[in-house]
């Protein structure tokens, strides 16, 4: 016993050595905590035994270099805390080999160096998760400091599945296998583990339905067209790109293996790095096969979806003409025996929309529903074919999420010309706008091959700046919290390449960066999702190829919440080249 305290001692001691700085300055970061589900019975109450409830899991992330004393987790939204010394309300902790690091009713004092992991229990996850809940996991260090991080959680023990009729048994079922086509995310790539390689996932929705004790242990996703053919799955020794399952509360179900398991009633979002843009060619056909715990498979046809778009954005693809014709060169409802030209319209908002305008960037055409303008009239349809617009051509759409419409407008000349530009308006002033591609055929062509240098550009998503409930950054050129909610805007990057700064300036130069020197500014935040990208002295190296977004977090130096303000983004790429946008409320 006294070898093992002197190992440990010397192994601490080995650890603050490795840094030059204060006692004070060698610390750990919470990065993450991700909730696993609630599917196996690993505990009981007060006790490592089981006792035949599922307990809840919850994976802890952390890095730098420190030793933990305690670890506790807490519902927010109950008030109820669990902690590695707590025997009535026991938060059981294992590290990576799965061993238990309390078994004695107190956790051992453990090192970490650069980054660990820990696996988080607790008894009873129907009790503990009754309803909704957002919770916190605080490691307390060996110098008494602490750090936490959060998620949140659906209820587990609200929804009650349907109880069957005599002598029929519960059905398992994938409800919902829906395409939803290139997204903003990038999450899964060629290997078996869960992260970024520079190009955009394809997305799939999906809906698991099972009856108490069933699990899914794996699925495989599989797109065929003609005889091209390839799969992404989560079985952890087969040779196929991994297939990544995030919940609808952002947690990623696959283990650190990629492997599953999960029961009940989840919707989930599946996401597949699609290296050869099998998916996005036409006639090809995907399905989702299912592996339950009980040895049974499931299997269902991908149906299309509507499109995947970023949160509060416009997507715009450029139809062509049709084989209808609602408009002509007027402000009325009327055929002119001319095919009408149509854009498909993605729009993932809130509010009320109120008008909108098609331009045609070549010859300066113009179309909108606005009553009494010079311009030709559009036509708003649901893409079952619902006219949208009001008797005298308006519109008042609401939409709360990702809605698509189809935009009718005439085009007396110059037809299928492009490219087309897509104004979206909102009752309380917003505007979000989307450009096609110049002609239907070249949308057809873009999809079909990768983003070059040429395409290369990053926007505005964001109307203005607005405060949100974290506290990343401060007012210097550190990483971390300053006791003050963060401002924050999002942007689209598009184009082939490596974002390696970011320059965000307002009116009288000041601002914020991405920069390691102390030049004045303060630090730029730059997250992806829930990850914060910026590495330990705030520089960035952002790999674009595609379309992705990105929330630039600052702390507010009076102008980011004045009333009208302008901003200038400067992003530098990897290569040298430099491109600027603007932003005025």
């Amino acid at each position: 016993m006294r070898r093992s305290i002197i190992l440990l001692t010397a192994v601490i001691a080995a650890i603050f050595s490795v840094c030059t700085a204060s006692y004070a300055d060698v610390t750990l970061k919470a990065e993450s905590l991700v909730f696993n589900g609630a599917n196996e019975d690993l505990m009981g109450a007060g006790t490592a035994a089981p006792d035949g409830k599922p307990d809840a899991v919850f994976t802890l992330t952390v890095t730098g270099a420190q030793a933990i004393r305690e670890i506790s987790l807490k519902n927010d939204t109950t008030g109820v805390v669990w902690s590695t010394s707590d025997t009535k309300n026991l938060l059981l902790v294992k590290n990576s080999k799965g061993e238990i690091l309390n078994k004695t009713g107190r956790m051992t004092i453990t090192p970490v160096i650069l980054a660990a992991q820990f696996t988080l229990i607790i008894n009873d996850a129907a009790g503990a998760i009754p309803k909704d809940s957002d919770f916190t996991a605080t490691a307390t260090l060996i110098d008494k400091a602490e750090t936490g991080a959060a998620t949140s959680v659906k209820a587990v023990g609200a929804a009650k599945a349907e109880e069957p009729k005599s002598g029929e048994s519960k059905k398992d079922e994938v409800s919902l296998f829906e395409s939803r086509g290139l997204s903003e995310q990038d999450f899964a790539g060629e290997k078996k583990s869960v992260g970024a390689n520079g190009r955009n996932d394809y997305r799939f929705d999906a809906h698991f339905k099972l009856s108490q004790g069933v699990q899914v242990k794996g699925i495989k996703v599989v797109a065929e067209n003609g005889a091209q053919r390839t799969e992404w799955d989560t079985v952890p020794s087969s040779k196929a790109p991994l297939a990544v399952v995030i919940d609808e509360s952002s947690n990623i179900l696959n283990k650190t293996d990629g492997s599953l398991s999960f029961g009940g009633d989840v919707r989930a979002m599946v996401f597949v790095d699609d290296k050869q843009g099998l998916l996005e060619k036409p006639k090809t056909a995907a399905k989702i096969m299912v592996t339950l715990s009980d040895g049974r498979m499931l299997e269902m046809k991908a149906t299309e979806g509507k499109k995947a778009v970023a949160a509060d954005s416009v997507e715009v693809e450029y139809k062509g003409a049709s084989k209808y014709d609602f408009v002509g060169q007027s402000k009325k409802f009327e055929s002119n025996m001319n095919p009408d030209s149509f854009v498909k319209v993605s729009v993932n908002a809130k509010g009320r929309i109120t008008g909108v305008r098609v331009a045609n960037l070549k010859n300066n055409q113009l179309w909108d529903t606005v009553p009494g303008s010079k311009s030709h009239l559009a036509v708003v349809l649901t893409p079952e074919g619902k006219r949208l617009n009001k008797a005298d051509g308006s519109v008042a759409i609401d939409i709360n999420g990702t809605e698509e419409f189809h935009i009718a407008f005439d085009e007396e000349k110059d037809l299928n010309t492009g490219p087309y530009k897509t104004t979206i308006v909102f009752d309380d002033g917003r505007l979000m706008e989307g450009v096609s591609a110049k002609t239907a055929s070249a949308a057809k062509d873009k999809n079909e091959s990768a983003v070059s240098k040429a395409d290369r550009s990053v926007v505005f998503v964001s109307a203005k700046p607005a405060s949100v409930a974290v506290d990343l950054v401060g007012k210097n050129k550190k990483k971390g919290a300053n006791g003050a909610k963060d401002m924050a805007l999002t942007v689209k990057a598009t184009g082939k390449g490596v974002i390696k700064a970011m320059v965000l300036a307002d009116s009288s130069g000041a601002g914020w960066d991405t920069l390691a020197s102390n030049n004045g500014r303060w630090l730029l935040g730059v997250r992806e999702g829930n990850k914060f990208l910026n590495a330990a002295n705030g520089t960035v190296k952002l790999s674009v190829n595609g379309t992705k977004s990105y929330q630039l977090l600052m702390q507010n130096n009076g102008k980011l919440s004045a009333k009208t303000g302008k901003l200038l983004l400067t992003v530098t790429w990897g290569d040298g080249e430099v491109t600027e946008t603007e932003l005025k409320w």
